[in-house]
């Protein structure tokens, strides 16, 4: 089956909690928009602050265990710190602990303020774990407190982009993009529903204007697997082969990415590759349904070639 770029992507990490009296406290998160906590100290304040910068320099090299136990310190020394919280639901949501993750990037939204960027953070929360109702109505507040703000606009399209509704997410992905400029979050989408409305000129046209903003080897996988099948759509399938084949060239490509691959390579007349390509799949996966029949394919093809030579 066909890959799909991926949105949504989680690092693991394993957190380090150790005092009783702070898992407690957590415990009772589920009613914390009635919560009222005492107010803090400015070193209390300076303090939690700290911890909080640590944590984020912590997760920028990568830290993950680390940076959430900074940010756990941080919340348990001054729980009404909106950015500790924030960060603490950051780094469960990172691990997979969603449900405690939007609990406290809930009650970060309430201490804000329902500032609009927490209220996306939080819509899209919700719309990872398939809350659309939910992930709307935060995209919609965001917007009505700022209607500047790309990433609420972002946020509206990717909610009206899961329910189908293409042509209203076109519209509001095209206003984040004149908010941001630069977005590839974005153009990714945009291009995807581009090429399932039949348009993969449009596709690559905005593949290829993402592309040009970044570095050669900064370009994110997903780019060079929607150019790939943008171009098979329009039937320049050596072409697709080619990008598909620097994204497999990526790192440790999946089952599905190797079978697009073999795919492109058998369209465009390459059946050695392609049987590489399906082979090398296969090893990955070897119940691959795709897989299994390109490799029938690729034999019946071999046998009437081998019957046409006789």
């Amino acid at each position: 089956m066909p890959i799909r770029p991926t949105r949504e992507r989680t690092l693991r990490a394993v957190a380090v909690l150790s005092q009783g009296a702070f898992v407690v406290a957590m415990m009772s998160i589920a009613g914390c928009r009635v919560l009222r906590y005492p107010k803090a100290s400015d070193e209390t304040i300076a303090s939690a602050r700290q911890l909080s910068l640590q944590a984020i320099a912590a997760r920028g090299q990568g830290r993950w265990e680390q940076s959430e136990a900074l940010f756990a310190q941080a919340v348990q020394q001054c729980p009404r710190d909106e950015r500790a919280r924030c960060g603490y639901a950051e780094s469960l949501w990172q691990r997979g602990e969603q449900e405690q993750a939007v609990a406290h990037m809930e009650e970060a939204v309430r201490l804000s303020g329902h500032d609009p960027e927490r209220l996306v953070q939080l819509g899209d929360m919700y719309l990872a774990r398939g809350e659309l109702p939910r992930a709307a109505a935060q995209a919609d507040r965001a917007i009505a407190a700022n209607r500047d703000l790309a990433s609420a606009w972002a946020l509206r399209g990717k909610v009206q982009q899961s329910q189908g509704s293409r042509t209203e997410a076109l519209a509001s992905f095209h206003r984040a993009l004149t908010l941001r400029g630069q977005y590839p979050e974005v153009q990714l989408a945009l291009a995807e529903i581009y090429r399932e409305q039949g348009r993969p000129q449009r596709a690559l046209t905005t593949l290829q204007s993402l592309a040009d903003s970044l570095p050669p080897d900064q370009v994110p996988l997903e780019v060079l697997v929607e150019q790939g099948f943008a171009l098979r759509q329009l039937g320049r399938h050596r072409d697709a082969a080619r990008a598909l084949a620097l994204a497999a060239n990526r790192g440790n490509p999946s089952a599905d990415l190797l079978y697009e691959l073999g795919r492109s390579h058998l369209a465009a007349g390459d059946t050695a590759a392609a049987r590489l390509a399906v082979n090398a799949a296969l090893a990955r996966e070897p119940n691959h349904a795709g897989c299994l029949a390109l490799r029938e394919e690729l034999a019946a093809s071999h046998g009437i070639m081998a019957a046409a030579m006789r």
